[in-house]
């Protein structure tokens, strides 16, 4: 399911030459686990190719790194979409693994 849908998004960033080009971003990320009695834990790394819409709304998606704190570390996928207006901003984002996972976030941005 997976490998159809990038081969679909590929092929529309292909296609549609410059007019997409100045919109496409590379969204390097690093998450880790720091815990207060266990120090620093696992940690995931992803390395999202994104898009974003004229009207502030992106997607993103790529391969995500799932380090843990013992064991072996594994390749999966991940992604995120989302949009802001004016200082309110949300985000759905999900990664494959054992099962498939999602997550919500919402908030604010206030110039000081």
């Amino acid at each position: 399911m997976i490998k159809p849908l990038l081969s679909a998004a590929g092929a529309i960033a292909l296609s549609s030459g410059s007019a997409i080009a100045g919109n496409v971003y590379l969204n390097p990320e690093a998450n880790v686990g720091i815990g207060a009695e266990s120090g620093v834990g696992g940690g995931i790394g992803e390395l999202h190719v994104g898009y974003a819409f004229d009207n502030g709304a992106y997607l993103q998606a790529g391969p995500a790194a799932l380090v843990p704190d013992s064991g072996e570390t594994e390749i999966e996928f991940s992604g995120k979409a989302g949009i802001g207006s004016g200082p309110l901003y949300g985000e759905v984002s999900f990664i494959t693994g054992d099962e498939l996972t999602f997550g919500l976030k919402a908030g604010a941005k206030f110039n000081l």
